[in-house]
This record gives structure tokens, C-alpha cells and sequence, in this order.
């Protein structure tokens, strides 16, 4: 590939991946090999992306379809209310209080619901219009994307969020940059991503035919993201690893070929946290948090 890359410019490309990847839910592959791009300049990993219009994609309810989530409200709700209070952890209860709070990326809000009794004001940046009446009853400022927040409110947000998005977009670096403008100086990004370095993806072929889908364009590992926080102008990127699954998921997955979540095979629970903690100590967890700041 020649294309250059779109975070740092750089020209230089190496297949990290190359093979079917998720189209959808579990089961749904490509019909073609593709190939995964590792970018020799920043480190990134990218997907060419398989749609036409990806604006048009990410709006549409086929997107909601291949998340495997849908356009409703409840069931945003159901499926990742239980991740919020995680979510609030990585940045602070105090960080929040009395602050204006934005979410980019809010999908039906539950962080921001969360967090509106302690914040100042809460504002979502949503592209799935779906959510956007909802949101406003339960009194979030809603905007589609980052650059349609008034100018009046540039440089006052105090805090914002990001999770499990920045690996969709079709440019990370624009991304982050217009973040970076809406935040006051001295303030605050809180992100999470998918770890590439994840040891499941290294060592099941299997896996990373289920990791690289069509709705992620963008693959990070710690060092890939620092690179990029630097690039899109923030002056500090601090991650931290997280691991979500026990050792039976991966044990399942190397004989199964196939997701069932934790508990299916019982280990002592002193086994399954040296599990994690071997993963995370070593930067081979699933996922990446990360804490950014603006220049003050």
C-alpha cells in the first residue's frame, strides 16, 4: 500500500494482517482475504475500509446491525450500563464535579447519565440521531459531531470521553485534534481502545479473524496511541492496560474457535488473576485506556 498514512504521512506499510476478517456479529467473515496495514512511520494499523460512504455508514442502521447493538435505547442501556462505573474510575469522581462533561462518541449516554449529577453541564456528541430525543430528555446538549459544539463552548470543556471509538473513525488524528480544541487548556481526554498487541491476537489466527472487523478502520498499541496523542497535540498520553476475560475465554477460544465470554471452564480464581495481571503487566491485555492532556 501506498497511500499515505493518515495520522503521521508516512509511506511506508507493512501487511501485519492479512486473511478474512468480522463483518459482523460471530460468523459473519468477509468473502475475501484483506489485508491489515501496519504503518512504518507511527506504528498505527490500519483497515482500508470496506464501505463506500463512511460518514453514510456510520449514521445507518446497518453499522448499529454489524455493533450487534441495534438503535435502541434500552438495549444500549443493557448492554454496557455495567461498564460505566469502570469507566468513571479511570478518571475520578473529583474530576468531574462541577466540570462540563462531554462524551464523543456518547451512543445512548449511560456515562453521561452517570455522571450528570456531579457535572455542570453534559454535552454528547453522537452521530446516530437514533439516540439524539433521548439524550435531550435526559437533559444532554446533543451535537452530531465534534466540530457542530458552538464555538462559545471551544476551549471551556473540562473533561472528556472517549471510549471504544477512536478505533472506528476515518481519521484519528482529525479526531483527536478536534477534541483537543474543545478542551480548555490543562484539560482532559479519557480514551479506550482495543489493545493490537492483544496476546489472543498473536497467538490464535483464528481470534484475529474475529479481532480486525469491518467497523474498526484503526489499530493501536500503547506506543501507536502515545505517537498519536503526540502528533494530534496533546502534551501527555498515559496508559493503562486492562484485561476483561479469564483464562477459560482464551482456553475455549484455542479448542472452540469461538466467543463464549468467562466462566465456562472453572479455574481457581487465584489462577485467573495471575492470568490477567501476566497480560497486563506484560502490555498483552485486550484493551487500552488512556489519560490525555491539553496544553495548559
Amino acid at each position: 500500500m501506498k497511500t499515505p498514512c493518515l495520522i503521521c504521512n508516512a509511506t511506508q506499510w507493512r501487511s501485519c494482517y492479512h486473511g478474512s476478517i468480522r463483518m459482523g456479529s460471530f460468523g459473519k467473515k468477509s468473502p475475501d482475504d484483506l489485508n491489515v496495514w501496519e504503518c512504518g512511520g507511527c506504528g498505527s494499523r490500519y483497515l482500508p475500509p470496506v464501505m463506500a460512504d463512511i460518514e453514510a455508514y456510520y449514521k445507518s442502521g446497518e453499522y448499529r446491525d454489524d455493533l450487534s447493538q441495534g438503535n435502541a435505547v434500552d438495549e444500549y442501556f443493557r448492554l454496557t450500563d455495567n461498564d460505566q462505573p469502570h469507566k468513571l474510575e479511570l478518571i475520578g469522581m473529583h474530576e468531574m464535579r462541577g466540570k462540563i462533561v462531554a462524551d464523543i462518541g456518547a451512543g445512548a449516554g449511560p456515562f453521561l447519565d452517570l455522571v450528570k449529577g456531579l457535572a455542570a453541564k453534559t454535552i454528547a456528541v453522537e452521530p446516530n440521531q437514533c439516540y439524539h430525543d433521548s439524550l435531550r430528555q435526559r437533559g444532554h446538549e446533543v451535537y452530531t459531531w465534534a466540530q457542530d459544539v458552538p464555538s462559545a463552548l471551544a476551549g471551556k470543556i473540562d473533561v472528556a470521553v472517549s471510549y471504544s471509538v477512536l478505533e472506528h473513525v476515518e481519521s484519528p488524528l482529525t479526531f483527536l485534534q478536534d477534541i483537543r480544541k474543545l478542551l480548555r487548556p490543562g484539560g482532559t481526554l479519557a480514551l479506550s481502545t482495543p489493545n493490537a498487541d492483544d496476546w489472543m491476537v498473536a497467538n490464535s489466527a483464528d481470534y484475529a479473524a474475529f479481532f480486525y472487523r469491518k467497523v474498526h478502520l484503526w489499530y493501536f498499541t500503547a506506543t501507536a496511541l502515545q505517537r498519536l496523542a503526540e502528533l494530534a497535540g496533546f502534551v501527555t498520553c498515559d496508559v493503562t492496560f486492562d484485561h476483561r476475560f479469564d483464562l477459560s475465554n482464551a482456553m475455549v477460544w484455542m479448542r472452540d474457535k469461538r466467543p463464549t465470554g468467562n466462566g465456562k471452564i472453572t479455574f481457581d480464581p487465584a489462577l485467573n488473576a495471575i492470568w490477567r495481571e501476566s497480560l497486563i503487566r506484560q502490555g498483552q491485555s485486550d484493551y487500552l485506556y488512556a489519560i490525555l492532556k491539553a496544553p495548559a
